[in-house]
């Protein structure tokens, strides 16, 4: 039990300490600084370690490639082909085209420094000869010179207010930006509209599919045409166009070269073996078809390529992914081309935008090295490819496209040599995967998808319904304008397919 004294001393003390009149101040705590140092510099260093643990860990895409010199010849010793190049495995008999895996698997089993004859069988090399791939086709074309074509039409209300862009009113004169006539509305009712062709006698249409047409005759209901032109020849891909008139007929006559390769509407490629007056004889089987192939190979080495940083680009995983399928030097695949462009830029860390190429062309050889020059920079360079692409669909000059954007030339020329032709391969599978029949052909995960106009808002539009998550980007308008085919930054409502 506390004494009332020691009761007083606690009193006593508590009065001092709180009463003293001079207190010292209380002292501060100075920073170590030294050690604070020493500290952050022991974490900048543990955070660099970690940095190159990852860096250093970090795994390199590679490749397996298999480097051979090989001589392709037939039975009678006629050398078809030969080089030394380097190939993925498994993909060098496609790539020779031959029909089956067989000298893949005899390669396979070599040993560098080995030569090797291989004999293939006509199935294993350019097939057997099927004679249900020999065809004709009609050569001559015969066209009326006069023609009718109705004056009048009726569209809904709706159907003018979108055409017009405007209320229809009864006898005003209408323009279309892309219509060489002129339209005056006759009728309007709630519902419906009734338009007339203004137009007079004597008046020339400046292209009425290929030729332009003078007006003859007008009538109520209809008005009547007359093609114009003179006797000439038009150079086409499948070889020259007569074209020759009379006063009411105009007659077109294909003319090709005999061995000339022809690509036709719903038939297979064919190289052409014959003609008469009216029919083009020709064999769609390949070159060698039904023929024994001797291949001599010698195996140099078998090694692991390292992958570029600067190769493909990064599949998002999850995200849409559309392939385009063109020739470099198709006018409508150029034209899809420029439309992607600013899409492919927009939506580059969105989606998977991938740009392809047919497996046949239509415009010789200097349509197959750009599309090998462009498949390269898209696996090696992939930095560069959107660059050159705008570039190159703007002029069409590839080499000072190359020098402008700074492409690396030499590794550029290399792949084309040696790699561009396995690249190739996967674009060719995809080719047979989705059926790919022409330039340019658009795939949206997995489904070929039709896409007019090209302007970049519509490709737009098209991808952006592949999210399952929209993001922001989908929102933002785009470019409505659609792009000239061919090269060049103009505009068209013209569009088709090579």
């Amino acid at each position: 039990m506390e004494t009332d004294e020691a009761k007083g001393d606690v009193e006593i003390n508590k009065e001092e300490t709180t009463s003293d009149p001079n207190p010292k101040p209380k002292t501060k705590i100075k920073p170590n600084w030294k050690r604070i140092g020493i500290g952050i510099f022991a974490i900048v260093v543990i955070i660099l370690i970690i940095v190159l643990i990852l860096i250093l860990t970090k795994t390199t895409p590679t490749q397996e490639m298999t480097n051979i010199s090989y001589s392709i010849e037939l039975a009678d010793g006629t050398i078809l082909d030969s080089g030394t190049k380097s190939f993925m495995p498994g993909t060098i008999a496609s790539s020779l085209g031959f029909e089956t895996d067989k000298l893949d698997q005899e390669i396979e089993i070599m040993q560098e420094g080995e030569d090797k004859t291989i004999t293939l069988e006509p199935s294993d090399a350019f097939g057997e000869y099927d004679k249900e791939l020999v065809f004709e086709y009609v050569r001559v074309e015969e066209i009326d010179r006069i023609n009718e074509i109705n004056r009048t039409d009726t569209l809904t209300t709706d159907e003018f207010i979108e055409i017009f862009k405007e209320q229809p009113e009864v006898d005003k004169i209408y323009t279309l930006q892309f219509s060489q006539w002129k339209y005056k509305v006759l009728e309007v009712t709630d519902t419906k509209v009734k338009l007339s062709i203004e137009t007079k006698i004597g008046d020339e249409i400046a292209s009425l599919g290929y030729f332009p047409a003078e007006v003859i005759g007008i009538t109520e209901d209809k008005i009547k045409l007359k093609l114009l032109g003179v006797d000439s020849i038009i150079p086409t891909p499948n070889g020259d166009l007569y074209i020759n008139f009379t006063e009411n007929k105009i007659t077109l006559t294909l003319t090709p070269e005999i061995g000339q390769e022809m690509e036709l509407p719903n038939f297979p490629e064919a190289i052409v073996t014959d003609m008469n007056d009216t029919h083009i004889f020709l064999d769609a089987n390949p070159e060698f078809a039904g023929q024994k192939i001797t291949i001599k190979v010698t195996l140099h080495e078998k090694y692991i390529e390292k992958g570029s940083t600067t190769g493909s680009a990064t599949k998002i995983q999850g995200a849409p992914t559309m392939q385009v399928f063109i020739m470099s030097y198709c006018p409508y695949g150029l034209q899809m081309l420029k439309g992607m462009l600013p899409v492919m830029e927009k939506f580059q860390d969105k989606a998977n935008i991938e740009l392809r190429f047919v497996s046949y062309t239509m415009h010789g050889q200097k349509e197959e090295d750009e599309n090998y020059r462009m498949i390269c920079i898209r696996e090696e360079q992939y930095s560069k490819l959107i660059p050159y692409l705008k570039c190159y669909a703007g002029s069409g000059d590839y080499e000072s496209c190359l020098t402008q954007i700074g492409t690396d030339e030499s590794k550029l020329n290399s792949c084309m040599e040696s790699k561009a032709e396995s690249y190739f391969e996967e674009d060719k599978t995809l080719n047979d995967k989705y059926d790919v029949k022409g330039s340019p052909t658009t795939v949206i995960d997995g489904q070929v998808v039709e896409i007019w106009p090209r302007s970049p808002e519509d490709i737009k539009q098209k991808l952006c319904e592949a999210f399952s998550t929209k993001p922001s980007e989908c929102s933002e308008t785009l470019s409505t304008e659609n792009p000239n085919p061919g090269f060049g930054w103009g505009t068209s409502n013209q569009g088709g397919q090579c």
